[in-house]
């Protein structure tokens, strides 16, 4: 629903912009699913050892992957931006579109770090077995905080920067959210098996 919104927010300002935000997003979408793929992995292998009653292997697994994600988003995040006019170009060789283009790129993936601590918290806590909780959360802080915005903000600044902010606005707020989830269950501690 977000996406739909901030799409027609994104059509209001035209053609190029919504050629340039098109191109941007095929490029975001495959370096997400790189991202994303720790989440998967934190939540398997957490339920793995959760479900083999070895506790403190689940706290292991959620900081190597954080460590194997950030490094892997940092690497993907470099790429894209050092080849990022090029990889546009693919799409649109129109000089506008790759800068618009361009502008949402950075933006988005300078809030790609949110993103990664977000999905790979969220797969931790799923390995546990708590799954509503970052579900929630995340409607709250990406969802929630998207639609306000455009709702919002947007009609105030009608341009294309004042639409891509929200990303790590709204990114950066469920990091925290799920952050404090985490804090508030402490599932290694909860389930920890007493001797």
């Amino acid at each position: 629903m977000a996406n739909i919104i901030i799409q027609a927010a994104i059509n209001s300002l035209g053609t190029v912009v919504m050629a340039a935000s098109s191109a941007a997003f095929n490029i975001e979408i495959i370096a997400y699913f790189v991202l994303n793929s720790f989440s998967q992995a934190c939540a398997t292998f957490t339920g793995q050892n959760y479900g083999a009653r070895q506790i403190g292997r689940c706290k292991r697994v959620l900081g190597i992957c954080i460590l194997e994600d950030f490094i892997a988003t940092a690497a993907t995040i470099a790429v894209v931006l050092l080849f990022g006019h090029r990889l546009l170009a693919l799409f649109d060789v129109t000089p506008e579109v790759i800068a618009v283009g361009y502008t949402r790129l950075v933006m988005v993936f300078s809030a790609y770090t949110f993103s990664m601590l977000y999905e790979v918290m969220s797969g931790y806590l799923r390995g546990f077995g708590i799954s509503l909780a970052p579900a929630l959360l995340t409607v709250i802080g990406v969802v929630g905080v998207r639609i306000t915005w455009i709702a919002f903000v947007f009609p105030a600044h009608r341009t294309f920067e004042a639409i891509m902010i929200v990303y790590p606005i709204s990114l950066a707020a469920t990091a925290v959210l799920i952050g404090i989830a985490l804090l508030c269950y402490r599932p290694s501690k909860r389930f920890a098996v007493k001797p």
